[in-house]
């Protein structure tokens, strides 16, 4: 049976965070409150265990707090899988259905992921580097949220940029972190075939 310190690690390991970041994600403000636990001087409380279970709904509560039992509620659980394509995520734009999958890949902590592809523009670097891996899901284009970066696919071209409103009612702007070498544009938002909000970002050391 696994100790306190050895269940928590095994989530963390599951989502493929560090541990100050499984911490925040479940809404501790550092991840000395887990850090605790590994030393031995606080067990997992049933406080603590219902965070965790609040953001990732599959872990078994029971399990977490005595060790016994499956990990996960289903014991076949599987984590959904993100279709990635190693392919320019405004080239691949919101047309899928015409190219190949890559590979498929586990993202525990973006579950609402719809899919991966390769940002090969700098538009937005530095904030997205040329080469990142860009996780998206679907998001309602009447609801965006200002300031947040979006895959904007539209009827004449697809790119990726941060969301803010336009000008008049019923348009957006679309602007590049790299404005030196990109320009800011406004668009109507009835010229917009998809939208997907960025929910992650992935780079390579």
């Amino acid at each position: 049976m696994l100790d306190n310190w050895q269940r928590i690690e095994k989530l963390v390991r599951w989502t493929g965070l560090s541990v100050n970041s499984f911490a925040l994600s479940v809404g501790l403000p550092r991840g000395e409150n887990l850090y605790q636990i590994k030393k031995g001087n606080n067990g997992i409380s049933k406080e603590l265990a219902n965070l965790i279970t609040a953001k990732y709904p599959t872990v078994n509560k029971a399990w977490l707090l005595t060790g016994e039992g499956s990990t996960f509620l289903d014991s076949n659980h599987k984590m959904k899988l993100t279709p990635f394509y190693s392919l320019d995520i405004e080239t691949l734009g919101g047309s899928r259905a015409r190219h190949q999958i890559t590979s498929m890949i586990s993202l525990p902590m973006f579950e609402g992921s719809e899919f991966a592809a390769l940002s090969l523009s700098a538009a937005m670097a530095p904030a997205i580097p040329q080469g990142a891996i860009v996780v998206v899901g679907s998001c309602d284009k009447d609801c965006f949220i200002p300031g947040n970066d979006y895959l904007v696919a539209g009827k004449k071209k697809t790119v990726l940029r941060t969301v803010r409103n336009g000008s008049r009612e019923g348009t957006i702007r679309l602007i590049p972190a790299n404005r030196t070498d990109f320009d800011e544009m406004e668009v109507e938002l009835r010229e917009i075939d998809h939208l997907y909000q960025v929910l992650a970002v992935i780079t390579s050391k």
